[in-house]
């Protein structure tokens, strides 16, 4: 499968999660449901503070158009008015890493050694690459920085250096009320600016749980964000097929208590053309867990020479048709076992 065949994936399965711009409605059998819709009462996570004066994607750049080979287009951006994490840093995709460390110096910021990063997120298995500031005692800023080869006429014949994504890592204690409360922030900022989020737990070496298992090591976040309710979670036990209910706190303060405590999630748009990925990493650290809040540009990167960004375009459009079309068979196929989810979801 190819890397834009995996994308498109994974947007379709994301689609059908929550849709905050109306109303929707799902069908399984001979049931409709009506998704659950973002919590109004939670507060969003906090921007950093440091952003750029201009947002990036809005640049001016020779490097793209005709004659040039790599996918560099700014993408649609949607206009939102809410302020989280995710929506500020980014503004910072697409600018230079010079420009990124004259501002940084001119805010009093350090850079850290490559020595000073690697002891720091030792255990974290987090992203390290790039350039990485320290905003507080137990918050930082990274800079991925990409280097384009195809930028004009002549492949490989290039050097230019942008910012394709931003990372804003916190370290918070490894306390199941605030971690689960950093993971439901998450979901909820994503459907209340963009068309889905997702979030999974599932620590980094254990085992997924067994369908028999009547305590889950893991979980998914997915269309029903409801706190105090928790998941449901398909069991065998006795031999017939049934949902058992589980709690979020539980589950969490369980793994938790597990070194290799892991999460991840994702967030974003349905539109094949949005410009960013947004997405979620979380990794413990002794007595604390590093959560990682990452944004990627779609379109800032190489592509194969000769290979113009609208045919990129129209082949990743095809492969979007046929993920919906083979999504379609799958839910129809499954339409019995996800009415009874539901109806056990939405009781």
């Amino acid at each position: 499968m190819t890397h834009y065949l995996k994308i498109a994936l994974v947007a379709i399965c994301a689609s059908i999660v929550v849709n905050v711009q109306a109303e929707q409605k799902v069908t399984y059998g001979k049931s409709t449901f009506t998704l659950y819709k973002p919590l109004p009462d939670l507060a969003p996570l906090p921007a950093c503070g440091f952003a750029p004066d201009v947002a990036g994607y809005t640049l001016k750049t020779k490097n793209y158009g005709p004659g040039t080979y790599y996918a560099y287009a700014p993408g649609n951006v949607a206009k939102t008015n809410y302020k989280c994490i995710l929506t500020e840093i980014q503004n910072w995709v697409c600018y230079r890493p010079e420009t990124v460390k004259e501002l940084a110096a001119k805010k009093g910021l350090v850079l850290l050694t490559e020595k000073a990063t690697k002891k720091l997120f030792k255990k974290s298995r987090l992203v390290t690459a790039g350039l990485i500031y320290q905003l507080t005692e137990t918050s930082w800023i990274r800079f991925d920085v990409g280097v384009l080869e195809n930028c004009g006429a002549q492949a490989w014949g290039s050097h230019e250096e942008y910012i394709v994504g931003v990372s804003f890592i916190e370290q918070v204690p490894a306390q199941t009320d605030v971690v689960l409360d950093r993971l439901y922030r998450f979901w909820n900022d994503g459907v209340r600016f963009g068309d889905y989020a997702s979030v999974t737990q599932l620590n980094f070496k254990t085992r997924a749980t067994a369908p028999t298992d009547q305590n889950p090591n893991n979980f998914a976040i997915s269309d029903v964000l409801n706190p105090k309710k928790g998941f449901y979670r398909l069991s065998f036990d006795g031999g017939a097929p049934t949902y058992v209910w589980h709690s979020y706190e539980k589950v969490v303060e369980a793994n938790l208590q597990k070194s290799d405590f892991n999460v991840s999630g994702l967030a974003g748009y349905n539109d094949l053309s949005a410009a960013f990925d947004y997405s979620l990493d979380g990794a413990k650290n002794g007595k604390t867990v590093f959560l990682s809040y990452n944004i990627h540009s779609r379109f800032l990167h190489d592509i194969a020479p000769g290979r113009t960004w609208q045919q990129e375009m129209t082949q990743r459009k095809q492969n979007d048709a046929q993920m919906k079309t083979e999504l379609q068979k799958i839910n129809k196929a499954n339409a019995a076992g996800l009415e009874k989810l539901y109806k056990e979801v939405f009781k």
